[in-house]
């Protein structure tokens, strides 16, 4: 199922903050490695499958810092975020 939030990632800031809820169901914590992807300099897709073209840690609070490189890649500037719970992941896709 995937849940269309109202929350969105603005690319000028480079963090996303995860909420609680997510990180308890998903099983994301402060430390913990997550994957990246781009598809088409547009769609980001977050999970913890490390075979990602980036990777990044989970800090405090449940930040997590979208690496500049990609960000300089995105051709948009504002995402809305969707969780796909099946596959416990979360995806950024242009607003």
């Amino acid at each position: 199922m995937v849940i269309f939030t109202k929350k969105i990632y603005e690319n000028k800031k480079g963090y996303l903050y995860i909420p609680v809820i997510w990180r308890e169901e998903f099983n994301i914590h402060r430390g913990l490695e997550i994957g990246i992807d781009c598809f088409n300099d547009s769609i980001l897709v977050i999970d913890k499958t490390l075979t990602r073209e980036y990777k990044q840690m989970i800090s405090n609070k449940g930040f997590l810092t979208i690496p500049y490189e990609l960000r300089q890649r995105l051709t948009y500037d504002t995402f809305q975020i969707m969780i796909e719970q099946k596959d416990e992941r979360i995806i950024l896709t242009p607003k």
